[in-house]
């Protein structure tokens, strides 16, 4: 019994070891689902990444509909059936990045990335709007 003791607290050490790097980095976030059905989302090194209970299409019209909006400079844009890329600058001159993954037929997962850190208040904006347009 003792060593079975050892054996989780062993790799209970290593695990947070390995996590320790990660603290800011790696924030879990759960979310609610909201008036389109915005699921669950992460904030992972820098890339703030929602789920969204739409097709691909519908969130791109969305995602460029609130781009569009908050008055973001577009600097090239891409989508096919399967994803999706807006990338452009802020007007403080900052990057910004939203990529679109289409999950299910139904569902699409999009992350924003503001710079080259990240900014999650920003991300976050960018993301209630978008939610606006579904």
């Amino acid at each position: 019994m003792v060593k079975k003791h050892v054996k989780s607290v062993a790799l209970l050490g290593c695990l947070l070891i390995a996590l320790g790097g990660c603290s800011r980095q790696l924030l879990l976030l759960g979310g609610a689902a909201a008036a389109a059905g915005a699921g669950t989302y992460a904030y992972v090194k820098g890339d703030l990444k929602r789920s969204y209970e739409a097709p691909v299409d519908k969130a791109w019209a969305a995602t460029v509909k609130a781009v569009e909006e908050l008055k973001l400079k577009i600097e090239s844009k891409q989508h096919d059936a399967f994803s999706g890329s807006i990338k452009g600058k802020m007007a403080d001159d900052t990057s910004f990045a939203i990529n679109l993954k289409k999950l299910a037929e139904t569902s699409t997962e999009i992350g924003v990335r503001i710079g080259t850190f990240g900014d999650q208040q920003k991300s976050e904006a960018i993301h209630s709007k978008i939610l606006s347009k579904l």
